[in-house]
């Protein structure tokens, strides 16, 4: 995610420096760089000079404070481990001008978790990117000063990036508040016998005309990624923790992490999903109900919390993974008893969080949801 956000600085003319405290990651942040570019280049999101711009003007560098001796914003995206976050913003404090953006590149953690570790708590938010995707989620803590909210939209806007401002903290933003159950739904399917990757990914692709499915999005986001952000306790659905690390475990102590390490659930660099013929077997709709089940209740307790408005999940999802349709109008095409019977068969196979079911079982019956 840190070469990522370079990338994109990058390309849009601003100079970066990437500082990384790992001498071997340090060393290998070249490749990495070119590797994630040429992902990107792949998928349609640079051209091949924005590519070659972006890297002209990112410099590594082993020294925080000669990293940080020009900026003006920061980005931090060390690993979703809070005491180690809390350890680096506090450094970044400690070493940065006053009037530096201090930023967290985490939708795992919540900026209020966080700010603690500052003595200046109200230049530092939470810029959230989307690997891939040019939307940005902007999310305040208690004390962040609204002027840097407006700050850090403008700084998006530059990137050629969509601001998505939340009105207020919410676990997981905006996409990830979605993504994540979805993940989750998928990672508990695969525990199901007679269930594949493939026909998980086959299902969504298929529902949602989409090129990659969520499995294959767990490859690109790194599977230590997500095995790391369920060690936390306090995880809400702790109940689930057991079972997605078993599910996890075997394949991080093989280092098949994803796209970063060349295998995961996939084999790269030509995983299944990306051959002409995968989408021509057969696919299967209960495994579709289910996940869109998911997909559309988690959008709905986005409307129930009054975290941001309909219209733009539907575009921040649209502009993310490419799908035709945002989750607001899917939900509007399906209708609402379709989506009861969904929610139903997701219920029984467990991929639903009974608290979000049950506060958008309320919020329906009480409250026309915005279609």
């Amino acid at each position: 995610m840190g070469c990522f956000n370079a990338l994109v600085a990058g390309a849009a003319g601003l100079n970066c420096s990437v500082y990384d405290s790992y001498p071997a990651a340090l060393g290998s942040l070249p490749d990495r760089l070119r590797a994630t570019g040429s992902h990107l280049c792949q998928q349609g999101f640079f051209a091949s000079d924005d590519l070659n711009r972006a890297l002209d003007r990112i410099t590594p560098t082993a020294d925080l404070a000669a990293a940080i001796a020009d900026a003006t914003l920061i980005s931090e995206s060390v690993p979703e481990q809070p005491d180690i976050k809390r350890a680096v913003l506090a450094e970044l404090d400690s070493l940065c001008g006053e009037h530096v953006i201090i930023t967290t590149n985490t939708s795992t953690l919540l900026p209020s978790e966080l700010e603690g570790a500052l003595t200046k708590p109200e230049r530092f938010a939470a810029l959230h990117s989307h690997l891939g995707a040019r939307v940005f989620d902007i999310v305040g803590g208690s004390t962040t000063d609204p002027q840097l909210l407006v700050q850090l939209e403008a700084y998006v806007r530059r990137l050629g990036g969509y601001p998505l401002l939340l009105t207020k903290e919410n676990p997981g933003y905006v996409i990830n508040s979605i993504l994540g159950p979805l993940l989750t739904a998928s990672i508990l399917l695969l525990t199901e016998k007679e269930t594949s990757a493939e026909a998980i990914d086959r299902a969504w692709m298929r529902s949602q005309s989409v090129p990659i499915g969520p499995v294959g999005l767990m490859d690109l986001f790194g599977l230590d990624v997500i095995f790391d952000s369920w060690q936390r306790p306090g995880k809400h659905n702790h109940h689930l923790r057991s079972r997605v690390l078993a599910q996890l475990s075997p394949l991080i102590e093989d280092n098949a992490l994803g796209i970063k390490s060349g295998r995961g659930f996939y084999s790269y660099p030509d995983p299944s999903y990306a051959q002409a013929e995968f989408l021509a077997a057969d696919s299967d709709n209960g495994i579709e109900n289910c996940l869109v089940a998911v997909f559309l209740t988690q959008a709905l307790a986005l409307a129930a919390n009054e975290v941001v408005e309909a219209q733009k999940v539907d575009e921040a999802w649209t502009l993310s993974f490419g799908s035709p349709r945002g989750p607001f109008a899917q939900l509007q095409a399906l209708g609402i008893p379709a989506l009861k019977k969904y929610q139903d068969e997701a219920l029984r196979r467990e991929l639903l969080d009974d608290d979000v079911f049950n506060l958008v079982s309320e919020y329906l019956t009480t409250t026309a949801p915005p279609l």
